[in-house]
């Protein structure tokens, strides 16, 4: 199973740095990242499955980051969590609606984060493993099962 790529984007070292060791603990491959700048070149070099973004990172916050990330053409559509002490309602409201999928506030309980990375390696895992098998498939197979699919939801209307 492949190791899950985690970028941390975050100014302070020591929260970088906890954060990296306990990822690296629990398996992921980590690179740490502390502006804007260093995140969209690790964003565009490598694929990275999962973001951890700061609120406050040099150059950008996580909501202008959020938005850049869903508009690049990566190659890995990572998942992104915003890491920040801000817990205001409107702060949450606003980093879902910039495109990030979880959002933890600081101090971080390390069981929070191990049951997001655990569930988002679980979800990476069976997207592996459906493409392994899809491009085990026969094209005509597939072609049949397509059109079968469509078919079936013809006759539903």
């Amino acid at each position: 199973m492949k190791k899950l790529r985690v970028m941390i984007a975050d100014e302070e070292p020591l929260s970088r740095n906890l954060l990296k060791s306990s990822l690296s603990y629990w398996g992921c491959d980590v690179v740490t990242v502390h502006s804007a700048d260093e995140a969209y070149t690790a964003l565009q070099a490598a694929n990275i499955d999962v973001c951890i973004l700061n609120w406050e990172i040099s150059g950008l916050n996580a909501l202008e980051m959020c938005c850049w990330i869903r508009q690049a053409d990566l190659k890995v559509e990572p998942h992104i969590i915003v890491l920040t002490e801000k817990s205001s309602r409107e702060n949450i409201r606003a980093a879902y609606l910039a495109g990030a999928n979880d959002y933890l506030t600081k101090p971080l309980r390390v069981e929070d984060m191990r049951s997001r990375i655990s569930a988002i390696a679980d979800k990476v895992s069976q997207v592996n493993s459906l493409h392994w098998a899809l491009g085990r498939l026969d094209p005509l197979e597939c072609y049949r099962m397509d059109l079968a699919s469509h078919a079936k939801a013809h006759t539903r209307v």
